[in-house]
């Protein structure tokens, strides 16, 4: 994958290989996956709240469920906002094109690094640099549907489900790695509703849910609001990347 606007879920779902055979593709699936795509590569601005869900390993063979929230705000091409509600902390991670800050509710400080030019490079950054995971949604960018389907050896449509009273389309895709089930409005936006990934090759079945909800579509968003703005007595420290 090299195009791709990664915040955060497929930039680990796609490391894991799979092996060579024959795949089984429905076309309808596919078509579902396109239209979704379609419809973020003619956007200049999303907005949204995702609700996650993940198994976290708490022993060689036990995971534990943790829960976080984020409201994401993203500019094309080069600005982002995201509020980080976690089971312990509260964050903010801010982007403003050039540089990349961290806030930290808690303990009031705050990092700033130089960043690349761009979303798509400046998360990459973030999760392989820092090992920080901003939220879900990595398959927000137009050929989200061929690299999906490239990397997977069944793609199949499942119908009609419900969420949340809504009519959502149902699209799976597998391969010996994991399993990936996308819910997908059906409306004229073709918007995420709601991501499963189930990974199957690390000893114990766990699993990464996303739900989604409150989108903005081409919000006239300020400038200013990327732009961070150190709160009072705030203390900055050096921002260590991992290893």
């Amino acid at each position: 994958m090299d195009k791709r606007l990664s915040f955060l879920l497929l930039t680990f779902f796609f490391a894991f290989g799979a092996k060579a055979q024959e795949k089984n593709i429905d076309t309808t699936a596919v078509l579902i996956l396109d239209r979704m795509g379609a419809v973020f590569g003619d956007l200049k601005s999303v907005g949204f709240t995702s609700e996650v869900s993940k198994d976290v390993a708490y022993s060689d063979d036990f995971y534990i469920k943790v829960f976080s929230k984020s409201e994401v705000i993203i500019k094309g091409p080069n600005k982002f906002s995201v509020r980080h509600h976690g089971e312990k902390n509260e964050d903010i991670y801010s982007y403003d094109g050039s540089q990349v800050t961290y806030f930290s509710f808690a303990n009031n400080i705050y990092a700033v690094a130089d960043a690349p030019d761009n979303l798509i490079e400046t998360i990459d950054y973030l999760y392989e640099d820092f090992g920080i995971e901003l939220t879900t949604a990595d398959f927000l960018y137009p050929n989200f549907s061929k690299d999906f389907v490239d990397q997977m050896d069944e793609v199949l449509y499942l119908g009609v489900a419900q969420i949340n009273g809504k009519r959502a389309l149902h699209v799976m895709g597998s391969n010996d790695s994991i399993s990936a089930q996308i819910w997908v409005s059906d409306d004229a936006y073709f918007l995420p509703m709601k991501i499963v990934i189930t990974y199957l090759s690390e000893g114990v079945a766990h699993q990464h849910q996303t739900d989604f909800s409150d989108w903005a579509l081409n919000m006239d968003y300020p400038d200013s609001i990327f732009e961070f703005l150190p709160p009072p007595n705030a203390r900055q420290i050096t921002w260590l990347k991992q290893n």
